[in-house]
This record gives structure tokens, sequence and C-alpha cells, in this order.
């Protein structure tokens, strides 16, 4: 029969008890994976010393503790000791000793994130369907008055002698057109794809894409970590060369000039993605890595939404649009960044059926 400690070292929520003086008692193996953090920093100190970041968890507990009042599934993020957070749920009780007496409080900690992303996934993928409706009405309503525009101020230019006024036609006429290029990305993103997926040699992808954007790179910028073994991919090879262009143009961006983009491939088994409509089984692993400036945490979770951008002429449609066609090819796409340490974009293609 199991200990009670044993119990409380295999629940897979994290545990932490303090007694009447506030001191931690418990603190199990979960909480040290939550947290990130061991337990011989917290075992013995004083509540509001063990975790000075996480004041809500220490306010819970002592409330618990010296009023008796309860929290149940309350939603906050946990400080891990290495630098970020983690949305938990917390549940507090009181502790009693054999007599009835009040001799601590505990919190069971669950890991929420999971839970977030999956919501998180969900409200994205319903608020681009309403943004890619409105956006492809929109691109229809603004097309045609904006033919009209240009073209009177090409008619204009051609008549007006002053050349002042010709360079005002001039500039009427280029943001006309940067305005239409914006509108076809607009279009791009609402239009459902017509996908030509054939077997593909992403290595092949990868390389047409280092060849259109290596200049004004030193030419050791650009690493190459390419598993030679892997099967070809089943994609299309334009929706795919416009993903790759994408990524490896914005690590480009966030380069200083002793910057490096790292493109890595491996192939993945055993992957399983719990997601309509998507693969399970071998996929193939194409990493874009640069050692730029990163992406704040603030604008990472804005990343996707369609007319973000933080370039001051950039659309916001690009990472939404890349989103988009790795979701067609029943792929995955996934970025870890921080500001100072550079930004990884991973990729999951599912391999072509032999």
């Amino acid at each position: 029969m199991a200990s009670y400690e044993d119990i409380l070292e295999n629940l897979s929520e994290g545990l932490i008890a303090v007694d009447i003086d506030g001191r931690v008692t418990v603190f199990n193996q979960s909480a040290e994976k939550m947290a990130g953090v061991s337990r011989s920093l917290v075992i013995g100190k004083a509540l509001k010393d063990a975790f000075r970041r996480d004041e809500r968890l220490v306010e819970m507990l002592t409330k618990t503790l010296k009023e008796g009042r309860l929290f149940a599934e309350y939603e906050e993020k946990l400080h891990r000791r290495l630098g970020g957070t983690l949305p938990v749920g917390i549940t507090t009780s009181q502790v009693f000793d054999p007599d009835g007496n009040v001799a601590g409080a505990s919190a069971l900690i669950k890991d929420l994130s999971g839970i977030k992303s999956l919501e998180a996934g969900s409200l994205r993928k319903e608020r681009l369907a309403y943004i890619g409706t409105f956006a492809a009405n929109l691109a229809h309503e603004i097309k045609n008055p904006l033919s009209g525009i240009r073209g009177a101020a090409q008619l204009l230019a051609k008549k007006v002698k002053d050349e002042s006024l010709s360079d005002y036609m001039n500039v009427i006429m280029k943001e006309a057109d940067r305005l239409n290029l914006i509108l076809n990305d607009m279009l791009d993103f609402a239009r459902p794809a017509r996908l030509d997926k054939k077997p593909l040699n992403i290595h092949k992808v990868l390389d047409s894409v280092v060849l259109l954007l290596k200049d004004g790179l030193p030419p050791d910028a650009f690493v190459r970590a390419y598993d030679p073994s892997i099967p070809d991919v089943d994609g299309d090879e334009g929706q795919l060369t416009q993903v790759f262009l994408n990524l490896v143009k914005n690590a480009k961006e966030a380069l200083d000039k002793n910057g490096e983009i790292r493109l890595t491939t491996r192939i993945i088994t055993e992957f399983h993605l719990v997601e309509e409509g998507s693969a399970t089984g071998k996929m193939v692993s194409v990493e874009v890595q640069d050692n730029g400036c990163g992406i704040r945490e603030e604008d990472l979770e804005k990343i996707f939404t369609p007319f973000f951008t933080t370039k001051p002429k950039g659309s916001g449609l690009g990472m939404a649009i890349t989103l988009k066609i790795i979701k067609e090819h029943n792929g995955l796409l996934k970025i870890d960044s921080a500001p100072g340490e550079g930004t990884t974009v991973t990729v999951l293609l599912p391999i072509a059926e032999r």
C-alpha cells in the first residue's frame, strides 16, 4: 500500500503546505516542476520569502490560514525561477490536527497551460474566420475606387506642367499601389487556398529562400543544419515557399550586423497533434532560428492577429497568412522568443505518403 508521502509525491497537481507560522512544510515534485525550483530552497522558509514574486499565492494561503477563507480554482500566474510565468488554478484549504485545531494551510496547484493553449487556439480560429470574411468584403469594396483614384492621378500627372504638382501625383500613385498590395494580402488571407500538394523536398524550398534573401548579409550568416535522411513532405511548393520566405525575412530583419540565421531540419516520430484534420505519426520539423532582437511577451501573444505589426511599413498579415498556410497543410507552427535572446520558429509538416 502506498504511503502518505508517495501519494503526495505522485500527484499531478502541485501541493504547497505551510504550518501555523506560515513556513513551508510540503512542496511536492509537481510543485518543483511548475515553479522550476528545488524543494531544498523552499522547505522551512517563510511563505512570503519563498514566493516573493507570487503575491497572490501568498495572500490566498495567508487568508486561508488566518481567516479560514477558502479559494477554489482561482486562476493566477505562477512565476518560474528561470523566467516566464505558468497559468495555474489554485485551490486552498485549512489543515487541522487530530484535536480539530488549525495546524496550517495547503494550496493545490493545477497546471492550466494546456487548457489555455486550446482555448486560445479555439478563440483565434473563430476570430480569424470572422476577420477573413470581413477582410474579403472590405478589400473588394476598396479596390474599385482605389483603381479610379490611381487612374485619375495618372491622367493628371500627364497634363500638369508644374513639377512640384507632378511630385504629388506620383506620391498618390505610389501610395495607391502600396494599398493595393495590402488589399491583395487581405484577399490571400481570406480566400480558401487551392493547394497543389505533391511530394516535396523541403531542403530545395529552403535553399531557394536563402538564395533570394542572402543579399545584404555576410556569407556565413546562414547556417544550414539539414538532416539528409528526411523524407519528402506533402506540400504545395509555392505556398510553402511563401511561408519560409516570410519566416526567414522576419529573421533577417531582426538581426544586427553580426547576426546568424540557422535552418535546421529533422524527423519527428510518433507526433500527435490533437486538432481536427491534422496528421499524426511522423512529421518533418523545420526550425528557423535567429539570434536577433527577439519578441516581447505581450507582442508574442498577438503575432498571428491580422493587422497587428511592429514594423513601420508592415501590413500585419504576414504571420496570419503563414499560419493559415501551415494549417491548410495539416501542420503546426510554434514560436519561442524572448527580447535579446532571438527567436525560434518551428514548422511541423506531414511527410508524403509513399
